[in-house]
């Protein structure tokens, strides 16, 4: 009869199993409702058209495509397609890219950080200005002067 009640004694003090995790389809049942808050749900790829200045052309026609290991994820490969106006064939460059947080005028701005695959090439930086748009930074990681044309607008 001891032994009995140490068994019973034990069993009501051990741990219960483990909840299951919720299923996808509860996860994605609650999505809809963050989209209706306002926010645009993060794509696995996104891509900036825009004219950036030069020194001695017209402008560089940019195409800056990122696209990310993951939804959500802040981090992936890139491909930035420059075209020198009345200067030629365009330049691409691939590599990774980064999220990094604050910029030279905001601590809080989001900076997408392109490090080249080519060791020659140099690391560029752009800041998110909402959904909808980057604005180049130099390499001080502040905006160009207003007066130059610094931001590329997402087509997708």
């Amino acid at each position: 009869m001891k032994y009995l009640a140490l068994a019973l004694a034990l069993a009501a003090c051990s741990p219960q199993a483990p909840k299951a995790p919720a299923t996808p389809a509860v996860a994605a049942a609650k999505a809809p409702a963050a989209a209706s808050l306002g926010t645009i749900p993060e794509t696995t790829v996104m891509t900036f058209v825009g004219s950036l200045p030069c020194a001695d052309c017209p402008g560089i026609r940019t195409e800056l495509t990122l696209t990310r290991d993951a939804p959500y994820s802040g981090d992936g490969k890139y491909s930035l397609v420059e075209t020198y106006i009345d200067r030629g064939p365009p330049i691409t460059t691939t590599g990774i890219w980064g999220t990094l947080r604050g910029d030279a005028s905001d601590e809080d701005a989001t900076v997408y950080e392109l490090n080249p695959e080519k060791a020659e090439g140099e690391r560029r930086h752009f800041r998110r200005e909402g959904d909808m748009a980057l604005k180049v930074l130099g390499g001080d990681m502040k905006p160009l002067p207003d007066a130059l044309p610094s931001t590329l607008k997402r087509v997708k």
